[in-house]
This record gives structure tokens, sequence and C-alpha cells, in this order.
């Protein structure tokens, strides 16, 4: 462990070293035991952990604190209920505004179909050769001659 580390672990966890999570307490006791730079710093920290203590008075919690606090948390919800109603409720107003759109465009659609003009209607003939029959005169012929 390089020595930034050690000190950003240190300013995490605090000097006691048997408080650190297991394998960063060996890497940092191994450090301090390799490094004078670590061990200022360990004994830095001490230093001023211990002048806090004696300048900040003890407070102790007063009585019942603990259990007043846990009765004014909030009910936990089931997990289900959060996901059949919580969950599905902005989903749903979220299609709303899907559906209307996909009315709108159903009845466009439908209306562009009963205006059709015959400029339309010759386009699509270009396009479906079974169309262009319904167009041709009356009494000519349109088969070709050998």
């Amino acid at each position: 462990m390089d020595n930034k580390t050690f000190e950003h672990l240190l300013d995490r966890h605090g000097p006691d070293l048997d408080r650190w999570p297991n394998d960063l307490s060996a890497q940092a006791r191994s450090s301090v035991d390799r490094s004078a730079h670590a061990r200022n710093l360990l004994n830095e920290a001490r230093d001023l952990e211990s002048a806090l203590d004696d300048l900040l008075p003890r407070v102790a919690a007063p009585r019942g604190l603990r259990t007043r606090v846990l009765a004014n948390l909030p009910e936990r919800e089931a997990w289900f209920e959060w996901l059949t109603v919580k969950a599905w409720r902005p989903a749903a107003l979220a299609l709303v505004p899907l559906v209307v759109g996909f009315g709108v465009g159903l009845n466009v659609a439908q209306g562009a179909d009963a205006t059709q003009t015959a400029e339309d209607d010759m386009l699509l003939a270009l396009f479906d050769p079974d169309e262009l029959a319904r167009y041709e005169l009356p009494g000519a012929n349109t088969a070709l001659q050998p």
C-alpha cells in the first residue's frame, strides 16, 4: 500500500487499525512497519484523536432514544406492493400519450383514404398494373399487334 492510499484510508477509517477491515488492516500494519512517513501519519492521527477526546465532552444518548427513532420510521412496504402499485402507475401514465397518438393516427389515415383524388389513383396505378385496367377507355384495345 502506498502512502497516498494509506493516508486516504487513515482519514476514512481512523487511527485504530483494529477497526479497519481485516485485509486493509494487515496491509496498513505492513505499510507502517516499512514506511516512516506512514508511521508519522498514524501518530499524527492518534494525537489528533486524543486531543479531540480531551476537548469534547462525552455525551450519552437519552434513554429510549433508539426506541423513539425506530417508532417514528415509516413502515416498510412489501416489495410486491411497490411493484404492483407504485411502479405501474408511472408506466400507465406514460402510455396515455401513446394510445392517444395511435388513435389520432388511425383517424387521420382513415380520413386520408376517404379523400383520395384521381391523381392519387393514377400514382397507385403506376405501381399496380391491375389498377391500371380500371382507367382504360372502353373499346380500346391495348393488346400488342403482331
